[in-house]
């Protein structure tokens, strides 16, 4: 007797569930969230230096998506769409993290207390990624963290191939400068 072994089911690609959702399928968009959620967490995580904003920035990263689907040019690129719409967040909160440190460091009595962390080289860097503006951390970390391709990061980054290059190399440049005082 042979064993009825039932089939695998068929994984949709990203395309096909864009579309779906785009018609109200609540199932396929839930889908794309299963299928990305994570991936994006390790972006913005990285992108923040850490993550106590992280599940904000990803839940409003979603519900951007559930009401811009029509805006996704290629729907078979809908993760480096995502991380687009992810980094627009992250600059927000950097822009708004900046905002805070200057107020704090014009009231000292305000700042906050903090756990040292025992990763002081990866709390080194952060800090240095701190220092930089949002529009050099971000597209350095998308490619030399995350792997991005250029092209990919020029997308997330709403800027030109060229300006993507200018920025990344700028970045290394005073990242260096931080961390190693060359």
């Amino acid at each position: 007797m042979i064993a009825q072994v039932a089939p695998a089911p068929v994984r949709e690609d990203d395309a096909l569930l864009v579309e779906r959702a785009r018609a109200g399928d609540e199932r396929a968009f839930a889908q794309l969230y299963r299928r990305h959620a994570r991936y994006l967490a390790g972006v913005v995580y990285r992108l923040m230096g850490h993550d106590q904003e992280l599940d904000d920035v990803i839940q409003e990263t979603f519900v951007d998506a559930a009401t811009q689907l029509e805006q996704i040019r290629e729907a078979s690129r809908v993760r480096p769409w995502l991380v687009r719409v992810a980094v627009r967040k992250v600059h927000r909160r950097l822009a708004r993290r900046r905002r805070m440190q200057w107020l704090l460091a014009e009231s000292p009595a305000a700042a906050p207390m903090t756990d040292l962390e025992s990763h002081h080289e990866l709390r080194a860097l952060f800090e240095a990624l701190d220092r930089i503006p949002p529009k050099l951390r971000v597209p350095w970390i998308l490619h030399r963290v995350e792997g991005e391709t250029l092209p990919d990061v020029a997308l997330a980054c709403d800027v030109s191939l060229a300006t993507v290059k200018r920025r990344i190399a700028e970045a290394e440049t005073r990242l260096s400068r931080r961390l190693h005082g060359s």
